[in-house]
């Protein structure tokens, strides 16, 4: 399963350049939407070989998630900006992957893989209006002008 998930990541990953042509805003919330999606299959394949091409699919989506959203907010923000804001995202990710798992293991625990697989993907699926919302409402993308080169 991990080594479809891999290979999935990979031709997602090498897909970044050809998606550079896609709204980025659009871009983050299909990949999240696809993600759910693909968790929810994932939930209800009734065979190991399916499961394993719906987890190499998920990774597909999934991987180019980190460098569209990174580069979503670095357009939006300063250059001053981007030093804080992206230390409070990795410290968030730092906190969160613990309490992540400290939550996901009794919850696995009682609703069992595949009841954990549709809460997740449920979750997920209910995160995708809000960041269609937040995204439209977003400031548009500051860009910061080049330096004056000299005339003489």
């Amino acid at each position: 399963m991990w080594g479809a998930f891999g290979i999935g990541c990979l031709a997602g990953g090498l897909s970044l350049n050809a998606l550079r042509r896609v709204r980025q805003e659009a871009l983050l919330v299909t990949i999240i939407a696809g993600w759910a999606l693909a968790m929810l299959a994932l939930a209800a394949a009734p065979t190991v070989p399916l499961a394993v091409l719906v987890f190499g699919l998920g990774g597909l989506i999934w991987a180019p998630f980190t460098p569209v959203a990174y580069s979503l907010v670095q357009s939006a923000l300063t250059p001053e900006e981007q030093p804080p804001v992206v230390t409070l995202w990795a410290a968030g990710g730092t906190l969160a992957a613990p309490i992540g798992l400290a939550l996901g293991g009794p919850l696995v625990e009682l609703a069992e893989a595949r009841g954990s697989l549709l809460i997740s993907a449920l979750l997920t699926l209910a995160l995708v209006p809000w960041a269609a919302w937040g995204l439209r409402r977003a400031p548009a993308a500051r860009r910061v002008p080049e330096p004056a080169r000299p005339t003489s």
